[in-house]
């Protein structure tokens, strides 16, 4: 198990404040610089071509939703990741198609 201050190379603070555990999370395609931690390269590996939202990536990794956001808010700074949906972002409200594709994740987990 890796502290959570070394997973995000000592940074404790996202860079965007409009991540939510609901925002989704999507990758771009643009390749990792030589500065990454590790973990920037877990998120994108397990995004692929997928969607899933902060919480569900948090999961999936094993690592705390404020080790997500930090890692996922360096990683749209550099143009790797794409966030759309925040609940923040829609004046507090999620859609229903975001909520229904955060169930399907979290039943997947429990299988």
């Amino acid at each position: 198990m890796v502290p959570s201050y070394l997973a995000t190379g000592g940074c404790g603070i996202p860079t965007r404040n409009t991540l939510q555990g609901l925002t989704a999370l999507c990758a771009t395609g643009v390749p990792l610089g030589p500065d990454h931690q590790p973990g920037h390269q877990s998120i994108l590996t397990l995004l692929g071509q997928n969607s899933l939202t902060v919480a569900e990536t948090a999961a999936y990794l094993d690592i705390p939703v404020g080790v997500c956001k930090v890692l996922a808010s360096e990683l749209i700074d550099d143009g790797q990741l794409r966030s759309d949906g925040s609940s923040k972002e829609r004046g507090g409200q999620a859609s229903k198609e975001l909520l229904e594709r955060v169930i399907s994740g979290l039943h997947a987990l429990k299988d």
